[in-house]
């Protein structure tokens, strides 16, 4: 790079490729464009937020990873619980194939693939992990599977985790409102304020493990959560 240059231009390019039109050229592989030439500052400024968050370090002490759920073990969930509405979820958007997704395999498969090469270890473990769970904070939150849904709950997820991923999804969408469609403008920057003030007030939910909590009532979840509040209809 030119003396001066901190983002890497090739990347540049690749960014406003995804600012041009987010949904073709996705944010998960720019994510994994920018390791390649990331600033070692911003990694490391990235595993220090990581590590400052209470709340983090059992889980990551314990790289804990689910193993794959199935329709039947959720279809004995009661009425009300989280099993059942995670169910739910799952069916609604046809979702099936992420619910038996063995994300073991796909951590060895990323880390042998040599993608994750510049990525510390627990931001690599919390990719998986987040993809993980990212279904569980759709029930958990209330916010359903459409495109402001999407954009509230990559909010609320920065808000929580500071991750560059959702850094990325808020950047390409602002890019893409601001020099591509200007009339998103209201929409999205409502789903960020909402998904941000919401992820501010709750707590944490990123190292929680809800495969455990599948016979929960959800009420009960959302309450000792700090979830119960007014959502905007996403």
């Amino acid at each position: 790079m030119a003396q001066g240059e901190i983002i890497d231009r090739d990347f540049a390019a690749k960014f406003l490729v995804a600012a041009d039109a987010p949904l073709d050229y996705g944010v998960y592989l720019l994510f994994h464009e920018w390791w390649a030439e990331a600033p070692r500052e911003a990694i490391e400024a990235y595993s220090r937020e990581l590590a400052s968050i209470p709340e983090a370090a059992p889980l990551l002490a314990s790289r804990f990873i689910a193993e794959p759920l199935s329709l039947e073990r959720l279809a004995a969930c009661a009425p009300g619980t989280l099993g059942h509405a995670y169910r739910r979820f799952i069916i609604d958007n046809g979702l099936e194939q992420n619910l038996g997704r063995n994300y073991r395999k796909f951590n060895a498969e990323l880390t042998a693939s040599g993608k994750l090469d510049r990525l510390p270890p627990d931001l690599s473990y919390m990719m998986v992990r987040g993809f993980q769970i990212h279904d569980f904070l759709h029930v958990l939150t209330g916010y359903e599977a459409t495109n402001w849904g999407e954009l509230a709950l990559a909010a609320f997820y920065l808000a929580q985790l500071r991750f560059p991923y959702h850094a990325m999804r808020v950047a390409v969408t602002t890019a893409h409102m601001a020099f591509v469609r200007p009339g998103l403008i209201v929409d999205a920057m409502d789903a960020f304020v909402d998904g941000w003030s919401f992820g501010r007030s709750a707590c944490n939910l990123n190292f929680e493990r809800w495969e455990d909590e599948l016979d929960t009532p959800l009420e009960v979840l959302r309450a000792r959560m700090k979830l119960n509040r007014t959502r905007m209809a996403a």
